[in-house]
């Protein structure tokens, strides 16, 4: 008996069934350039590109069967370098269809770290616009494996198979797609080292059809929305379910730089239902509706993800959408989407006043499909579940999660100085299952509920005790004058790092009023720049570049 199917893009060719004339895609930062499957549609008073089901259904199709008569196998590894557009999201669908296996690097990481990603998947080829051949062709020694390369941009480079290529291919061959299941590799998709050095995650594809399904039925999301995407790879899931996606005008490798103007001018032009976006951007946009008197009327379920958003955020979000809109902050990591998530109402109405009094953050119940548990927490590697030591309702720990939607390994062929690579750090074996150490602390309470604390390589242990970023910072981020505080260890003491709303004020008496309210830290510094963040979302605080800074701030003051 053979093994049933299992591949996310089929949900293209559903949709394309359901409704070949609606809108897939529509990218408002493009302009008309030749091209067989592009149409225009108006943004204002300006020309953008638009694709529907039927086309998209069948540019997937074609790149797919041209990927395959070009030597692409089950399991091929190819390096898939496209800023976000049609042409990204096509060959997304077009490579799962092709039984290749992704590799997936955000390009703000940095190009050595882009160039370390991408060498230690060992990549078979490269599908990418001409400044990742470049790339390839400059560091060719760290890709010696990559002959099956694509290139989407002017044909008239030779960096490989132009994508008229793959059409040519696709038309002269009776090649087959080949037949998906539920454990064969989909994709490697690289975290964003907000914590440490970016870790290739291991896909299946019934990582994505179960992320599907459980986004779909955790929002109860309808076909005939439509989404304006700024994290873009929600716009696969988008298309599956037969959401219109709008990509907006913006870099989406820095979100926050994202023009607030140009945001509220896509989601307008083309009526947007739904939204995905990181607290950064809910933050910029809501203020620019604030000053500007704006809003987004037909706004109806907003989504933020990739760290907590506060409540101010919150509220001044749902002030300049429709009346009565949802706004739902989902939890997870790239190894464990999604893991639970939370409304917004809850938040205002129960949660929030507790994290303000150093409770930490509700992330929400889990979702049907997940197992978790809070364990007595360790740096050291849990070689199986039998030797950890699960933790009751209230006591901080860590979280460990299992499900379909749970990566069981790290592409692990860079060990760590210490000599145990990631698989061994993150992965608890139970029989024939594998559990996640997520790389959070927090609690379980009496509801069902997680309480996130902080990452646990964050928190900061001192004579005193053990102290967690959320369960700190959210304390003094109530305070009036404060706009952001981070907690870090510094040589085994703790500091509290320190921005103010108004750069103006003089700190030191703000600072001597914080300094009152701490019993276990040791320093309050004030620090005058923008907070480091992740490159991924924007929003997640880099606390070990802080610490460094106040490692030597201190030393100065001593």
């Amino acid at each position: 008996m053979e093994t049933p199917r299992v591949n996310v893009a089929d949900s293209l060719a559903e949709q394309a069934g359901l409704r070949p004339d609606t809108w897939a895609l529509i990218n408002t930062g493009r302009r008309r350039r030749p091209g067989p499957y592009e149409m225009i549609v108006r943004s204002g008073d300006q020309a953008c590109e638009a694709i529907s089901y039927t086309q998209l259904h069948r540019e997937a199709d074609t790149y797919a069967r041209g990927l395959v008569a070009l030597g692409v196998k089950p399991g091929t590894r190819i390096a898939l370098l496209v800023k976000p557009s049609i042409e990204f999201v096509t060959l997304v669908f077009a490579l799962l269809r092709s039984g290749a296996t992704m590799v997936l690097v955000d390009s703000g990481l940095g190009r050595r770290n882009i160039v370390r990603c991408l060498a230690s998947a060992e990549p078979e080829g490269f599908v990418s616009i001409p400044l990742g051949h470049a790339l390839r062709i400059a560091k060719r020694r760290e890709f010696p494996k990559a002959r099956l390369n694509v290139n989407v941009g002017p044909a008239w480079i030779p960096l490989g198979k132009p994508l008229a290529k793959l059409r040519a291919l696709d038309e002269s061959s009776s090649t087959e797609l080949p037949h998906t299941t539920a454990d064969d590799p989909a994709a490697i998709v690289f975290t964003s080292g907000s914590t440490g050095p970016p870790k290739g995650v291991v896909y299946r594809h019934e990582t994505f059809t179960t992320q599907l399904t459980e986004i779909r039925r955790m929002y109860d999301l309808e076909p005939s929305g439509v989404d304006l995407a700024c994290f873009p790879l929600f716009g696969l899931f988008n298309v599956a379910m037969g959401i219109t996606t709008v990509l907006p005008e913006m870099d989406f490798s820095r979100p926050a730089q994202a023009d607030p103007a140009k945001l509220l001018a896509a989601a307008n032009d083309f009526k947007v239902t739904q939204s995905f976006a990181s607290p950064a951007v809910w933050d910029k946009l809501s203020r620019h509706c604030e000053q500007t008197g704006e809003k987004i009327p037909s706004l109806k379920k907003v989504f933020s993800c990739g760290a907590p958003v506060g409540a101010d955020v919150i509220l001044r979000t749902l002030e300049h959408i429709c009346p009565g809109a949802e706004l739902h902050t989902p939890y997870g990591a790239t190894e464990s989407l999604p893991v639970s998530t939370i409304e917004a109402q809850e938040i205002l109405s129960e949660t929030q006043s507790k994290t303000e009094q150093g409770a930490g953050v509700c992330v929400g119940r889990k979702v049907d499909s997940i197992e978790w548990r809070v364990i007595k927490i360790t740096d050291e590697p849990i070689g199986s579940v039998e030797e950890t030591e699960e933790l009751p309702t209230g006591e901080i720990g860590e979280l460990i999660v299992r499900g379909p939607q749970v990566s069981k390994q790290y592409l692990d062929s860079e060990p760590r100085p210490s000599g145990r690579g990631h698989n061994a750090a993150a992965k608890i074996t139970d029989n024939d299952t594998i559990w996640h150490r997520v790389g959070d602390v927090g609690y379980l309470d009496d509801e069902g509920r997680f309480w996130y604390c902080g990452r646990k390589s964050q928190r900061a242990v001192t004579s005193e005790g053990t102290l967690y970023t959320e369960c700190v910072e959210n304390f003094f981020n109530s305070h009036p004058m404060v706009e952001r505080s981070a907690l870090v260890a510094v040589d085994g003491n703790a500091a509290l790092v320190v921005a103010f709303h108004d750069s103006t004020i003089s700190p030191e008496g703000v600072l001597e009023d914080l300094r009152c309210c701490l019993q276990d830290v040791g320093a309050v510094l004030h620090y005058r720049e923008d907070f480091p963040t992740d490159i991924r979302h924007n929003a997640k605080i880099n606390r070990e570049k802080l610490a460094k800074w106040a490692a030597k701030q201190l030393k100065k003051e001593h």
